[in-house]
């Protein structure tokens, strides 16, 4: 992540921020990076340890918590947050 700030209003475009902060030699380190921006952003840890219903990609599970924190809206507001 840039700066680890994941600056939206910097940012145009959702596809762009998404590729900005991204290292795909360090997929988990940006996720949890964003994990931390989203838990300082929503007051919330992005997934909770005994819920095991969540099964995404380490991809998927990055791209959802960038659009989470670009879009300034809840885990549950996903597109594909049912599926």
């Amino acid at each position: 992540m840039k700066n680890s700030g994941l600056d939206a209003a910097r940012t145009d475009s959702f596809e762009r921020f998404l590729a900005d902060g991204l290292d795909w030699n360090t997929l988990q380190n940006a996720t949890g990076n964003a994990s931390i921006v989203y838990h300082s952003k929503f007051h919330e840890p992005f997934l909770n340890i005994e819920d095991t219903s969540i099964d995404v990609s380490d991809e998927e599970l990055y791209r959802w918590l960038c659009w989470c924190i670009f879009y300034g809206r809840s885990k549950e507001e996903y597109p594909l947050a049912n599926q």
